[in-house]
């Protein structure tokens, strides 16, 4: 429950939900639209992402805009934090590791010819690792005090990973699932990379081992799209094939 915005599996674990019955193992699916039915997708690391949401505001002072001299321009602050904030994927993280900072809204200012006060920003980390997110928050922080300095503007930043930790595969239940479904009949088990997806599974694996995987329902409409319409067959498919690889597990 509450997966997308709040974390469900992180409320539910730290809720107690589990009581006394927390398993010794986890295993989760999600759905993908371009695998077909029969088709299942995971590796024997990092599958998705962990995700950091990032909200920033900067404060300077209004003023007309025939006086900047008279203002604090929040505006282009904000500006060269973007444009400032690329380097630390560029130049801070590792090229094999790899990770994603994107700001996809910034709100400053409400007409032409007055200098706007402030500005927001609202973005997202992207890591694959839990050490490397943690290393591009310290950064993104980092840049955004350095510019809150250089232009003399108050700062306030935000950042809220959620409960959104990496999705780590435990490589060795990994291996035993893989090499279970290669031998199964009617299932293609495939071997993927991982993907900058979030998902708040990854919280649960990282309090008890476990895997996760792709499960193909063969439809052209991509996640999130409302004309996602799964395959019906995949339901009674992957009850019985998964149930019978827990079976397998407990006998």
């Amino acid at each position: 429950p509450a997966e997308e915005n709040l974390a469900g599996g992180t409320l539910m674990y730290e809720a107690g939900a589990f009581g006394d019955w927390l398993p010794d193992e986890f295993y989760g699916l999600h759905v993908r639209p371009d695998l077909k039915v029969g088709q299942m997708a995971t590796n024997r690391a990092t599958l998705f992402a962990g995700t950091c949401e990032v909200k920033i505001r900067f404060t300077g002072k209004g003023g007309h805009a025939a006086f900047p001299h008279t203002a604090n321009d929040a505006l282009v602050a904000a500006s060269y934090f973007v444009t400032q904030v690329q380097s630390v994927v560029s130049r801070n993280v590792d090229p094999i590791e790899g990770a994603v900072v994107t700001f996809g809204s910034m709100h400053a200012g409400t007409t032409n010819n007055v200098i706007a006060e402030t500005a927001f920003l609202h973005g997202t980390i992207r890591a694959l690792t839990q050490n490397m997110s943690l290393l591009v928050q310290k950064r993104v922080r980092e840049v955004a005090e350095g510019i809150a300095l250089s232009f003399g503007v108050d700062l306030e930043i935000e950042l809220n990973p959620s409960g959104y930790l990496p999705v780590e595969n435990n490589p060795q239940l990994a291996d035993e699932l893989i090499t279970y479904f290669d031998g199964v009949d009617g299932v293609e088990m495939i071997d993927c990379p991982p993907a900058m997806t979030g998902e708040d599974f990854g919280y649960l694996l990282n309090k008890v081992p476990g895997v996760m995987f792709w499960l193909g329902v063969d439809t052209p409409y991509p996640l999130h799209n409302p004309r996602l319409s799964p395959k019906e067959e995949v339901l009674p498919f992957a009850v019985d094939k998964l149930s019978n690889f827990l079976k397998m597990k407990v006998n």
